[in-house]
């Protein structure tokens, strides 16, 4: 549920800055990227996490920046995969940003969920 919203927000913001804005598509990929991080970190510390829920303002700020630190590598890798199969391998934008969502989503999730929301 998480990760299908993720995407749908990831790839909207795309959407929009690639082809309404006509933004550079490594730019707009890396924006609708931490777009989505933002996203999945509220959605995760509600839902998914739930019972490791990170609260209070300074709690939330701590976990947020936790996972952009942990979540930046598969950002870099989601806008470098997505970057290379669009610009250099001619993919369509939109398999190229499906392609890079899904590398940065594993490890995203993998390094998260023990980082960011350890056991208590």
């Amino acid at each position: 549920l998480v990760g299908g919203a993720g995407v749908v927000v990831h790839m909207a913001t795309l959407t929009t800055l690639f082809e309404g804005l006509h933004a550079d598509f490594q730019v707009a990929q890396g924006t609708a990227a931490a777009v989505a991080m933002t996203f999945n970190y509220f959605v995760n510390n509600l839902l998914t996490y739930r019972d490791r829920r990170l609260k209070g303002f300074w709690g939330n700020v701590r976990g947020l920046l936790s996972f952009y630190a942990v979540g930046a590598i598969g950002a870099v890798a989601n806008v470098g995969v997505a970057n290379i199969l669009f610009s250099q391998q001619h993919y369509s934008w939109v398999l190229a940003a499906i392609a890079g969502i899904l590398v940065g989503a594993v490890w995203n999730y993998g390094v998260s969920s023990i980082f960011t929301w350890k056991s208590k």
